[in-house]
Order: C-alpha cells, then structure tokens, then sequence
C-alpha cells in the first residue's frame, strides 16, 4: 500500500516536535516494536520514517 507523503512528513515532524534530539532513538524503537511484532506493513512505514529521521538528523548536525 502506497504512503501518502504529506502523511509520513507530518509524522516525523510530529516525532520532532515531541522527543526533540531523542526522535531518531525513538524511531528506532518503532522499528524494533514493529520487527518483532512480524507486522510487515508496520515495518515498512517505520523504516521510512526512521529514514526521514535520519536524514533531518544529519542535516541538521552539519
């Protein structure tokens, strides 16, 4: 199933907002949450977001 983009940016804008400097650990954690829990979709959605994290992370410690 497709993600809606504007969707997946506004969810890691809201884990931004809300856990500051420990969003990329808490997007991490969604992912291990969703891995063992055998949720493929779940997954799928957390990895993206995890690597939209990321990605505002390393920009932003440039």
């Amino acid at each position: 199933m497709p993600v809606d983009p504007t969707h997946l940016c506004q969810t890691v804008q809201d884990l931004r907002d809300r856990f500051g400097a420990n969003a990329l650990a808490m997007a991490q954690e969604r992912v291990e949450r969703a891995s063992r829990a055998g949720d493929q979709s779940a997954l799928d959605l957390a990895l993206m977001v995890l690597t939209e994290v990321e990605r505002h992370h390393s920009v932003g410690n440039r």
